[in-house]
């Protein structure tokens, strides 16, 4: 959980530490079996997006940005893993389920299985300014559009939210 030092978020703290928490009540809102957990990480991205439109830092229609694949510049790590004992990170990818997406954020989920009774994952979705992603994102025509270039900037070394 991230906790602001000094125990009060700046108010650009909050905008992130409350997009992330509604990325992750969003989740919340749809763990049943039959739901793929590609969905629920789309839903977390979703919500990542919309802060950082509030933000200033994304521009632009929401519904592209995340076609473009932008939530995966703020949210590159996968949304959680299977817990329990001898169960970390195993049978994410198995023959018969779902292949790894090579998506940016999606790729690195630990899973992309349908949800099951008996299953038990994390739900830790963030949002981080990492600057090699940043860059490379601002010179991509297909991010760039999306992104306040000066907003983004100001963001730089504030390092990220995870739940």
């Amino acid at each position: 959980c991230t906790m602001p030092v000094g125990g009060t978020f700046s108010p650009d703290q909050r905008i992130v530490y409350e997009g992330v928490l509604e990325a992750q009540r969003a989740v919340f809102g749809m763990l049943r079996p039959g739901t793929s957990w590609t969905a629920c990480h789309l839903a977390a991205e979703r919500e990542v997006l919309r802060s950082l439109k509030k933000l200033g830092v994304v521009v632009g229609d929401l519904d592209e940005a995340q076609g473009a694949a932008l939530g995966g510049v703020f949210l590159p790590c996968g949304l959680g893993h299977f817990i329990g004992i001898d169960t970390h990170d195993v049978g994410g990818y198995l023959p018969a389920y779902p292949e790894r997406s090579t998506r940016a954020g999606l790729r690195k989920l630990r899973t992309a299985r349908v949800l099951a009774p008996g299953m038990c994952l994390t739900v830790e979705p963030g949002c981080y300014f990492i600057d090699a992603l940043l860059d490379r994102a601002l010179k991509d025509p297909a991010h760039a559009k999306f992104l306040d270039a000066p907003r983004v900037a100001a963001f730089r070394g504030f390092g990220g939210v995870r739940l």
